[in-house]
C-alpha cells in the first residue's frame, strides 16, 4: 500500500497549481472546505493544506477528491496526471511563441513578488505592444485572422493581470541591444514599442536595463524568467519557442541567477538605459519621417 506523503513537504509550483485547480472545482460544486473534508472523511486542515499547495497528495487521492466534487472527465484526467508529475520540473508544449495560455505561467505571474526576465532577441513579453505582439506571432507562422487576434488579446490580458495586481510584483527586465534593432516589416511598430518602453520605465516597481551588444554572455537564445515568492521556492521559466520548461532545482536557479548577476554588472544602469531608449527612439522617428517624406504622393 502506498505511503501517505509527508504533510511537511515544501510547496512547489506543481502542488500550488494542483491546489488552485482543486479549490476551483470544489467551489464550482458549491462545497465549503468543511463540506469537502466531511465528504472525504479527512480533517479540514488536510483539505486546506492541499488546496494551498502546502501538501503533496497521491494521484488516487486526487481522483477521489475530484469524484466527490463532480469534476468533468477531462479535469479528472488532467489533474490526476498533474499529481503524478515530478516535483522539481515541468515541460509543457504549446504553439510556436504562444505560452500565454499555460496555467502554470499565469499562476506564477499572479503569485510572485518579483519577476526578473532576460530577452536576447525581442522586447520582453510583459511590455510588448499589441502591434508588436501581432508582428512577432506572424513571424512565428501565425496567420492574420480571429485566432491571431485572440492570441494577442490573451497576451495583453497577461500584462494587465501583472500591472493591475493589488500587490504588484517588482518587475526587472534585461533587454539585449539586438532586440532594439530587430528588423520589422513596419518600422513604426518598433518606434511605438520603444515609446511604450520609455513610458513603462517610469512606472513604480518597473526597472529596464539595456545589455550592450558588446557584452560577452553564454549562448542563451531563449528568453528566461525567474519568479520569486515571499516564502516559496523560486521558479525558473525557460521559453524554448514551442515548449516551456519550469524548473525549481537549486542548482538550475543558481546557474541562471549567476548569469543575471553577470548581465547586471555589464548592463547600463536604469538612468543610462532610459537615455539610450530615448536616443534610439529619436533615431527611429527621424528614419520613419525620412522614409515617409520620400514616398510618392
Amino acid at each position: 500500500m502506498s505511503q501517505e506523503p509527508s504533510r511537511h513537504e515544501p510547496s512547489t509550483a506543481r502542488t500550488r497549481e494542483l491546489g488552485h485547480e482543486l479549490r476551483r472545482v470544489r467551489k464550482r460544486a458549491g462545497y465549503s472546505g468543511t463540506d469537502m473534508a466531511r465528504n472525504l472523511g479527512w480533517n479540514v486542515p488536510k483539505v486546506s493544506r492541499l488546496e494551498s499547495g502546502q501538501r503533496s497528495v497521491l494521484p488516487e487521492e486526487v481522483a477521489i477528491y475530484l469524484a466527490r466534487a463532480h469534476a468533468t472527465p477531462e479535469e479528472l484526467k488532467e489533474l490526476v496526471a498533474l499529481a503524478s508529475e515530478a516535483h522539481d520540473h515541468r515541460l509543457q508544449f504549446h504553439d510556436a511563441g504562444l505560452p500565454d495560455r499555460l496555467r502554470t505561467l499565469t499562476l506564477l505571474e499572479a503569485q510572485s513578488m518579483s519577476i526578473t526576465t532576460y530577452s536576447p532577441d525581442l522586447i520582453p513579453v510583459p511590455l510588448q505592444t499589441d502591434a508588436y505582439i501581432r508582428t512577432v506571432l506572424q513571424r512565428y507562422g501565425h496567420t492574420a485572422g480571429p485566432e491571431l487576434e485572440a492570441a494577442v488579446e490573451t497576451r495583453l490580458s497577461r500584462q494587465t493581470a501583472i500591472f493591475t495586481r493589488h500587490s504588484r510584483p517588482a518587475l526587472t527586465l534585461y533587454i539585449h541591444e539586438d532586440a532594439l534593432y530587430t528588423t520589422l516589416a513596419d518600422p513604426t511598430v518598433l518606434y511605438e514599442q520603444l515609446l511604450h518602453l520609455q513610458i513603462s520605465s517610469a512606472l513604480p516597481r518597473c526597472r529596464i536595463y539595456l545589455v550592450p551588444a558588446s557584452t560577452e554572455t553564454f549562448d542563451s537564445r531563449h528568453d528566461f524568467t525567474i519568479f520569486r515568492h515571499e516564502v516559496d521556492q523560486p521558479v525558473l521559466h525557460v521559453d524554448a519557442l514551442t515548449a516551456s520548461l519550469f524548473l525549481e532545482d537549486d542548482t538550475e536557479i543558481a546557474f541562471y541567477q549567476e548569469f543575471l548577476n553577470h548581465l547586471d554588472a555589464a548592463a547600463l544602469d536604469h538612468h543610462q538605459s532610459r537615455e539610450w531608449l530615448a536616443n534610439r527612439t529619436r533615431e527611429l522617428e527621424q528614419n520613419t519621417l525620412s522614409t515617409t517624406s520620400r514616398r510618392p504622393t
